[in-house]
């Protein structure tokens, strides 16, 4: 049985989750007024304006289903943990999408609707946080992660230096619309398949765990931002959270991503 304080503060933690709906109540009420805001505009097409729209619906159902996720953590279950973060940052990219699609419009009133859905939003992640904090297991601080895990000799996969996730893997196999097998990368922004003669120069990197050299090397084959899921100045991995990954966009179109590790080092991880 639980202790009367273990009692206490399980109902403590059920009942700021329960508030934290009026926090989303506030959130929905600024959606509908964007929503409105979007229907009265005579020069946007109904195509684009049913897309905005469905942006905007997106950030709150997204929120909506996060809290649903989180309520279920706080009863036990903590495995909805990722699930409600996972929403909650699926949120947070169509806020950074909504925005640059209302700076469309110049008029005064839309610094106003875009006050209203940060200011919104940001109670909500700040609320839901507090509760991942203290929900979220407490892992020693003695407790290492491995740089690299080499799953086989075709196979191998780069873990958060904060909570051990997955953040990376390198592989012999088949991306998305590969006919033959390829070297293939998936990060935290974007999976690539690359030439599979390139495996064996790649994997020497691997096994030896120099991650800066990993970084170049795909710096020189992927992509100019290298390593997605790499900080440079820490060599160091960090998964989409750890590293704060957002993403950018530029009137509705998806522009870039940048990350932001827990030192505070910048940069654009995906462009």
């Amino acid at each position: 049985m639980l202790s009367d304080d273990k009692l206490r503060n399980k109902d403590k933690i059920i009942e700021r989750i329960w508030k934290i709906r009026d926090y989303i109540q506030e959130l929905e009420n600024v959606k509908e007024g964007i929503i409105h805001f979007l229907l009265s505009r005579k020069k946007l097409d109904n195509v684009t304006k049913d897309l905005w729209i469905s942006d905007v619906k997106g950030l709150y159902y997204n929120t909506v289903s996060a809290w649903e996720m989180l309520n279920s953590a706080s009863k036990g279950n903590l495995k909805f943990l990722d699930k409600s973060k996972n929403f909650l940052h699926n949120a947070r990219s169509l806020l950074a999408k909504i925005i640059s699609e209302l700076k469309f419009f110049k008029e005064e009133l839309v610094l106003n609707l875009i006050t209203e859905i940060e200011n919104s939003f940001e109670k909500c992640w700040s609320a839901f946080y507090n509760e991942f904090d203290i929900l979220t297991p407490e892992k020693k601080s003695t407790k290492h992660f491995e740089r690299v895990i080499k799953v086989s000799d075709s196979e191998y996969h780069l873990p958060c230096s904060v909570c051990g996730k997955n953040s990376v893997e390198c592989k012999i196999g088949y991306g998305r619309f590969d006919e033959h097998e390829s070297l293939v990368y998936s990060g935290i922004t974007h999976s690539r398949s690359l030439k599979k003669n390139l495996a064996s120069e790649l994997f020497k990197y691997l096994k030896k765990e120099n991650l800066a050299e990993v970084h170049s090397f795909m710096k020189d084959y992927l992509c100019y931002e290298g390593m997605d899921a790499y900080c440079p100045e820490c060599d160091k991995i960090y998964c989409w959270e750890h590293y704060n990954a957002r993403v950018e966009y530029d009137d509705g179109f998806y522009d870039c991503t940048y990350g932001e590790c827990p030192a505070g080092h910048g940069r654009m991880i995906d462009d």
